[in-house]
């Protein structure tokens, strides 16, 4: 078990650096409660955990340093808390949203610490000293590890004895109100998701899907397939149409010369 928590922290601090730096897709919620699980010994729940925070983020990014809920550590904290503490994936959602809210804040007190260290970074470059410049960069980097780093560490440390003892002494109604909340927030992210996508020219697809997920009961990969299908034949007949418009237009241009 110890090794398995230095692990969990290892990756804590990763997993923010990953997602303002490399970018290699470890720092997605799906991922992050996938690769949490497989140290735990359940990926399966880490998947679903993670893969229902991912639906939460679907259309929502950062512009100009916003900070916005951290929904990765969220997942990679959850899902750690949900088997630790031998609960049911639905507990583990239903913790990770309101702390993917608090590390908000810990990313504004990261942003802020980081203007300091470019603002430093700024005057080394005024006095040519490149290797303080260097050092200001390095100390920027660790921030960035903290945010998600710090949570982590300390949700290894102190989190599920805490959290485990305030499970059990929930009554029965609010862990039955949290387990609906956490069902119903799958339907939310997808609602979110179709309020950016042009539901209204294509809802005959969205029609076809549900029937062949509720009324035929056939597997999501199935679906995603022939979603994928479609698209691509779309694609392909939208650029047909394109590339014959412009050779009509040529065309045209070239008699009139």
């Amino acid at each position: 078990m110890l090794l398995r928590n230095i692990l969990v922290v290892i990756y804590g601090f990763i997993i923010n650096f990953d997602k303002e730096g490399p970018k290699l897709g470890i720092s997605q919620p799906v991922v992050a409660g996938f690769i949490t699980g497989l140290i735990m010994g359940d990926a399966e729940t880490g998947l679903y955990i993670g893969g229902t925070l991912q639906l939460m983020t679907l259309g929502i990014t950062s512009f100009g340093g916003a900070s916005v809920p951290d929904y990765q550590t969220a997942a990679l904290i959850g899902t750690y808390l949900t088997i630790a503490t031998h609960q049911k994936a639905a507990i583990g959602i239903a913790l990770a949203i309101p702390i993917a809210l608090l590390i908000v804040q810990v990313d504004v007190l990261k942003w802020s610490a980081n203007i300091f260290c470019q603002q430093r970074a700024e005057k080394f470059a005024e006095q040519e000293n490149y290797q303080m410049i260097n050092w200001m960069q390095y100390l920027a980097t660790l921030f960035t590890s903290f945010v998600s780093g710090i949570p982590v560490l300390l949700t290894v440390i102190l989190g599920p004895k805490i959290v485990g003892s305030f499970i059990n002494y929930i009554p029965a109604w609010l862990s039955g109100g949290l387990k609906t909340a956490a069902g119903i927030l799958p339907a939310v992210g997808i609602g979110m998701l179709l309020q950016y996508l042009p539901t209204r020219d294509y809802f005959s697809y969205i029609i076809f899907g549900f029937v062949l997920a509720i009324y035929l009961k056939m597997p999501i990969i199935g679906i995603s397939l022939i979603g994928f299908a479609i698209a691509l034949l779309l694609y392909q007949n939208q650029t047909k149409t394109s590339e014959g418009t412009t050779n009509a237009v040529n065309g045209g241009a070239n008699e009139d010369e």
